[in-house]
């Protein structure tokens, strides 16, 4: 990874967890388990950031910013999720394009799980009718998304922010590399395009006053949406201008995924994820390549 843009992670996350009070209790290890004697419901902010870089200068293509509220629920070893879209106030070239982004617009997402292991998710199977459908955009675009859209795409980053998001159970060490150990434990995932590089436990933090165990996943991931980020690249940078022409290709990506848990349920109490990509694009009359970076963040708020 580029140590310059490691610097500008490590400040954004700095700045980002600096808010919160950290709990000096002096424990080394702490217990997660999912425990949800009756239905807990959470208000949600998500925030993501697109960008794109023109030189050394990062522009700011679009801000999502979308509310909805979560109900997780358990019947013994069953987890379950029911996600209901409220409203979004988002701005930017990609406010109603990108597809990872119009997934929260789905009016209703129920996810099962036992544990780590997702078993069923029920919201997507109308996402054309339900969401692209209603979004005041033309038509060109409407069918662009549609085009590109598969449910199995819209599934895997459900499945993929929760199995990130349920990594720890039982006593967990604190301040520790845990990769060896969810390994022997089976609790690293396969994920379609996502390798799982490591996983770092912190301390304890404060948050809106729940003592949450916050750790650190890093992974590598594929892009498969490529071709929105890099139409916000080519119409939105001078740089990009030259190449309206060109296809995009795929994207690859270095994240630094951030959880903090609630160590009373296991529900989170925030997620901040930080991605550097290296996209790729081509000239299909030429064949000529080249690459244009992007820093994308997603930030979710539970409340």
């Amino acid at each position: 990874m580029n140590y310059s843009l490691l610097s500008t992670l490590n400040s954004q996350l700095t700045i980002i967890f600096a808010l919160f009070l950290i709990s000096c209790s002096g424990e080394k290890t702490v217990t997660i388990n999912y425990n949800l004697a009756s239905p807990v419901k959470t208000e949600v902010f998500a925030q993501s950031n697109y960008s794109t870089m023109d030189g050394d200068i990062e522009q700011v293509g679009t801000i999502i910013k979308i509310y909805y509220t979560s109900e997780y629920s358990q019947n013994e070893n069953m987890l379950y999720l029911d996600r209901v879209y409220t409203s979004d106030a988002s701005e930017g070239y990609l406010k109603k394009s990108h597809p990872g982004e119009l997934a929260y617009r789905t009016p209703n997402l129920k996810l099962t799980a036992q544990g780590l292991k997702v078993i069923d998710i029920k919201g997507y199977e109308d996402f054309d009718s339900a969401v692209v459908a209603k979004v005041s955009i033309p038509d060109r675009w409407r069918k662009q998304i549609s085009r590109m859209t598969r449910q199995i795409d819209l599934d895997r980053i459900e499945r993929r922010r929760w199995e990130i998001t349920h990594l720890l159970l039982g006593e967990i060490p604190l301040n520790t590399n845990v990769t060896e150990m969810l390994a022997a434990q089976g609790r690293l995932p396969v994920m379609p395009n996502v390798q799982i590089d490591s996983v770092l436990t912190k301390g304890i933090r404060n948050i809106n006053g729940k003592k949450c165990l916050e750790y650190t996943v890093f992974l590598q991931e594929k892009d498969p949406f490529p071709y929105f980020i890099w139409e916000q690249h080519v119409n939105s940078v001078k740089s990009g201008m030259p190449f309206k022409s060109y296809a995009p290709r795929e994207a690859v990506y270095q994240n630094r995924y951030n959880v903090a848990l609630n160590l009373e349920n296991g529900i989170p109490c925030l997620e901040y994820e930080l991605k550097f990509g290296v996209h790729g694009m081509q000239n299909p009359e030429s064949g000529d390549s080249v690459t244009f970076k992007s820093q994308i963040s997603h930030e979710r708020f539970y409340n």
